[in-house]
């Protein structure tokens, strides 16, 4: 983890995020998400971390200041015969962002698929709004993700 930790800060030091004032945060969830409908919380761990932190009850991202940001975010999917498809969405003041939106699904009669995806988007947030990475339906299950966000 400290392996993990150092290359993360030295990445987000490339980025600029680490700069003195800056946001940024990134988390990780590496249990399973199997929420109907809400945002994806954070319990399992935090990599890095500064102003503007994630809320790990709610799962938002609170803008320390006024600017440019790039978001973030990886995850897997676990898709069933008959599971409906999983969607997920970058939402910015609990509205979904067009154009952030994951989805997986699987039409097979019998077993299953695992999918993997994400999205890096660059968005321009105002001092107190708020991101947070939602499950418009998560049921079948979204495992291992990751959400980072970083101030320019």
């Amino acid at each position: 983890m400290i392996v993990t930790k150092y290359l993360l800060s030295s990445i987000l030091i490339g980025w600029g995020g680490l700069a003195a004032g800056k946001g940024y945060h990134c988390s990780v969830n590496t249990g399973r998400v199997t929420t109907v409908q809400g945002p994806v919380t954070y319990s399992s761990q935090t990599l890095a971390s500064g102003p503007g932190d994630i809320n790990p009850r709610t799962g938002q991202f609170s803008a320390p200041n006024d600017g440019i940001y790039t978001i973030a975010y990886g995850l897997g999917a676990d898709n069933n015969a008959g599971d409906r498809k999983v969607q997920v969405w970058v939402r910015k003041n609990r509205q979904e962002i067009p154009g952030t939106r994951h989805t997986s699904f699987y039409t097979g009669q019998s077993a299953g698929v695992y999918d993997q995806g994400g999205r890096t988007m660059i968005v321009q947030l105002a001092k107190g709004d708020n991101i947070d990475l939602y499950c418009r339906d998560c049921s079948p299950t979204i495992r291992n993700i990751s959400f980072c966000i970083t101030e320019e």
